[in-house]
């Protein structure tokens, strides 16, 4: 049965389901459980509705017009409970809810405490909205560690023991040890792109305020800086003089081109990279470490992307004890967008029943 088109294109509405359930394929021994993860981003929201391990439904929303969570969290519903309908359940049939979302979260209450988005929503309990719309179990996590937990539980590496690096405007990063996410005190576990690689008096300014770190290196404003300095400091011919628009993506190209500073540049960012992934090695000991996002500089699929994964990895190694710098893995993500929605369901099913304070239902938060 086809489902609803609901074409709302000023609202927040869901546009079209997506079932896919199979009868009995990929299934586990263990009873399999419909679970739901919510991917909260800037200016959209990813839904999905897992069966076992399978995605049986899948929708995407924008936020552009959800003035509150619940706005967003009531559409979700209204998705699960038709996606549940034509997988031939029902809303009692849901075991609880997981919500994936950018920034600072308070461990002990899921209060976004900052964020690069949707500063109005700053200081709200979203477990405590989620859990008053669904009135289910809920559980809140960062997007870093709910991105780590996906490739951890569904991407090609899968493994109790991961960290994942989200490469892009800013690096984040996620934690697994023992398949759990490490959140810390103060919701900042695993945020590599704020360890410091640079000690230097001339160490770059972080967005964060601070100086050294490899956000300042690594992210895209960092690499284009060390693309630029280049160019300032030398005279060498560049298909990067003549770019209006100087990206990692751009250099990227010219790298594949052949183009001497900007395999430079994403040399140097390798190294950079390499550095941090070095300390993280020593301190959480991962099996692998993955790394996610856009700037990539084509990931496996181009002879730059390799490069740069190759200079990654020599530099961890050169820097760590041998027991770890010849064993760990690193290799880029593969659950591409999926992997926060796909972590955030995992976090709630892990969760659902314990009495943890980040997943909770309704008559929990009452009894507070």
């Amino acid at each position: 049965m086809a489902s609803p088109v609901i074409s709302m294109p000023d609202e927040c509405s869901p546009s079209r389901l997506q079932p896919k359930m199979n009868s009995d394929e990929n299934r586990t021994d263990a009873p399999p459980s419909f679970v739901m993860g919510i991917d909260l981003g800037g200016t959209s929201v990813k839904l999905g509705l897992l069966y076992g391990d399978e995605v049986v439904a899948r929708d995407q929303i924008s936020t552009a017009h959800c003035e509150e969570p619940r706005d967003v969290f009531r559409q979700a519903r209204e998705f699960v409970i038709e996606a549940l309908r034509q997988n031939d359940a029902t809303f009692d049939d849901l075991q609880s809810v997981g919500l994936a979302m950018a920034g600072v979260i308070d461990e002990a209450t899921a209060t976004l405490m900052e964020t690069a988005n949707l500063h109005s929503w700053h200081g709200i309990g979203f477990h405590q909205e989620l859990a008053r719309v669904f009135e289910k179990p809920v559980a809140v996590i960062n997007d870093a560690n709910a991105a780590a937990l996906g490739e951890s539980s569904f991407g090609r590496h899968r493994t109790d023991s991961l960290s994942f690096l989200t490469l892009g405007t800013g690096i984040g990063g996620g934690i697994i040890v023992a398949g759990r996410p490490i959140n810390g005190s103060h919701g900042c576990g695993g945020e590599i792109g704020h360890v410091t690689i640079d000690h230097g008096p001339d160490a770059r300014r972080c967005g964060c305020g601070r100086d050294g770190h490899l956000e300042a290196y690594a992210g895209a404003a960092g690499i284009v800086q060390t693309a630029v300095e280049q160019l300032e400091q030398s005279d060498q011919p560049s298909a990067l003089r003549d770019t209006a628009d100087l990206t990692p993506e751009a250099i990227s190209d010219a790298a594949e081109s052949g183009d001497a500073i900007a395999i430079e540049t994403v040399r140097r960012t390798g190294v950079h990279l390499g550095q941090a992934i070095a300390m993280l090695a020593q301190i959480a000991d991962p099996s692998v470490v993955l790394l996610g996002g856009a700037v990539n500089f084509g990931g496996n699929r181009t002879q730059t992307g390799k490069r740069f994964l190759k200079t990654i990895h020599d530099e961890m190694a050169r820097l760590s004890l041998v027991q770890t710098g010849s064993t760990l893995e690193i290799d880029f993500a593969t659950l591409g967008n999926d992997a926060g929605m796909l972590g955030a369901a995992q976090h709630a099913r892990q969760l659902a029943g314990h009495d943890h304070p980040n997943c909770s239902n309704e008559r929990q938060h009452e009894k507070r």
